[in-house]
């Protein structure tokens, strides 16, 4: 339906949620910055007025020990003001891809209509960040009476796990705060809490600081006196100095800080969530509100256990898939079926004595309601949803200068293998790491270096049938425990981790000769490690006769070799087996 301008126009029950006046939040932000100071110069015309009480009356020790008291004081609440005066967060904002309206026509044009739609001025930059976030920010000058220059960050996850409709609820949300200038204030505030968070974080660590010395001080007086045949000191109470009491008074400031302009934020979010109603409608945005948690949770998911599967051993997905591949995993049927489910859930309740007053954000439910309350919208959602992804060109090479832009030196030297290829090499280089121990005793023993595959398997259980297993063994790191055993149970502790470095040495070598299958699986646990049932019935009784007494390899050098014709790879073995 047709939309005009975001601004006072809303009706509804939840309009009277809307954000103070720019007015006012630019009078309270200035007043709570100015208030940092002012209660810094308060301290120190307290010192001073007690200062002239001591000179009144009688000149005594006491009044030098107030005198010097006052000036420690002093030095601190003066040194509070240099701690508060460190350069706050970075205008640049989070790491990303900067896009140009010549690069990507589609997305900034999309972006100026919605724009216009709701009534204020576009971005002059849009860029695409890691993960499922969204945020606007605007460089404005004298204190947010100058607008400058505006920044619109958009997550690739949303770009890839979104529909349009949903995304223009996103893009309307966040193109509100800029019409109702949350925006123009965003550096006052920050610049606050940066100073507050800065000053109280080190005046607390300097107060720890001082008491862990005079702990110190103590304790080592007390060994003196100890030393010395005397009985230690007396313990007294923890004296206290000036940064610890500092802290609290400027706690307490920051907390109050805290409770004012979080309150504002809260109120400002509940009033871009009206624009965003009014571009996509308060279904739609209702949709979005609990999907975008959803994804947040799939592309932490994705992260950790798909794009960096193979990082320790050396290895990242193709060019363009470390954030690219998130879209594979969204794809995968089980995992849609998870993520619907995920969105579909009934948000937590959160009774008011129980809300943070230092939160950002109202509770979603308490957001989802405000929307549900406005009058229907008359759009009906249509069956065929566009994803956000086409409002992109050549979205694969943009995914690959992504990952330019913002993986480390050390991500962008991995070696990039295919996805079919990662879980395989993932697992070889972990069944070699896992069982470097047990090659390095076989170089120690024999003198010879060793490589995990066939032949290092090979030639150790040549050494088992040489009756060497003890002295290999006894070459094995061993735990705590161990090292303090003796006897049989040493032995006992030792063939165990013999054992076990045995395993790794056998899985490594069958995954080498393709007797077993790490598989990648987008639907359940990042990789499904397979092998014919039969390999998966015998490895551990050939595995407990290999590090018998006397040993006997016989079974376990049998196990390996039948894989050709009677494994899973020909398909004419039994179906495979999960390999745990």
């Amino acid at each position: 339906m047709p939309l005009g301008p975001a601004g006072p126009a809303a009706s509804g029950p939840a309009a009277g949620r809307g954000a103070p006046g720019a007015s006012l939040r630019a009078a309270l932000a200035l007043g709570l910055l100015l208030g940092f100071y002012l209660l810094a110069l308060a301290l120190l015309v307290a010192v001073a007025a007690l200062d002239i009480v001591l000179a009144r009356g009688t000149f005594t020790v006491v009044t030098v020990e107030g005198w010097l008291g006052s000036l420690a004081v002093a030095w601190c609440v003066l040194r509070v003001v240099a701690l508060g005066r460190r350069p706050g967060e970075g205008r640049e904002g989070p790491p990303g891809l900067s896009l140009t309206p010549r690069e990507q026509p589609e997305l900034w044009e999309h972006v100026r209509r919605l724009a216009e739609r709701v009534g204020t001025r576009p971005p002059a930059e849009i860029r695409i960040v890691p993960g499922a976030v969204a945020m606007v920010r605007e460089d404005a000058r004298w204190l947010g009476l100058v607008p400058g220059e505006r920044r619109l960050f958009l997550g690739v996850a949303l770009l890839l796990g979104l529909p349009g409709a949903e995304l223009d609820a996103v893009l309307g949300h966040e193109l509100g705060h800029y019409a109702h200038h949350d925006t123009r204030l965003g550096h006052v505030v920050a610049a606050l809490r940066v100073r507050l968070a800065h000053t109280v974080g080190t005046l607390r660590e300097r107060a720890a600081r001082e008491e862990a010395e005079e702990r110190a001080e103590f304790a080592a007086k007390a060994a003196r006196r100890r030393a010395e045949g005397r009985p230690p000191p007396l313990k007294r109470g923890r004296t206290r100095g000036p940064d610890h009491y500092l802290a609290l008074v400027f706690t307490a400031y920051a907390k109050l800080c805290l409770r004012l302009t979080e309150a504002v934020s809260r109120r400002q979010e509940y009033a871009a969530d009206l624009v965003a109603a009014r571009i996509a409608g308060p279904a739609t945005t209702a949709a979005a509100l609990r999907r975008v948690p959803a994804l947040e949770a799939a592309d932490e998911l994705y992260l950790n256990q798909y794009a960096l599967l193979g990082w320790k051993a050396g290895l990242l997905p193709p060019e363009g898939q470390f954030y690219g591949g998130f879209a594979l995993l969204l794809a995968d049927d089980t995992r849609r079926e998870q993520l619907t489910a995920l969105a579909r859930e009934p948000l937590p309740e959160e009774p008011g004595e129980d809300r943070s007053p230092y939160a950002s954000h109202p509770p979603t439910a308490d957001r989802i309601r405000a929307l549900e309350s406005l009058p229907d919208d008359g759009c009906t959602p249509t069956l065929v949803r566009r994803p956000a992804t086409a409002l992109l060109r050549a979205p694969d090479r943009l995914l690959a200068d992504l990952e330019q832009a913002t993986l480390s030196t050390e991500a962008l030297s991995k070696h990039r293998v295919a996805w079919a290829e990662l879980p395989w090499q993932a697992g070889r280089e972990t069944s070699a790491r896992e069982a470097e121990p047990l090659l390095a005793a076989m170089a120690e023993l024999t003198g010879a270096p060793a490589a995990p595959g066939v032949i290092a398997l090979t030639h150790l259980l040549d050494l088992l049938d040489r009756d060497l297993l003890d002295e290999l063994a006894a070459r094995l790191p061993r735990s705590e425990r161990a090292a303090h055993s003796s006897g049989r149970a040493a032995r006992e502790f030792a063939r165990t981790a013999f054992r076990s470095a045995l395993r790794q040495l056998a899985l490594g070598a069958a995954l080498e000769t393709g007797l077993c299958r790490w598989e990648l699986c987008w639907a359940g646990p990042p990789v499904r490690r397979t092998a014919p049932a039969w390999f998966t019935d015998d490895l551990p009784a050939a595995l407990d006769r290999a590090v018998a007494e006397p040993a006997v390899t016989a079974p376990l050098r049998t196990l390996l070799l039948r894989g050709g014709a009677h494994g899973p790879l020909d398909g004419t073995g039994p179906a495979p087996h999960t390999l745990a």
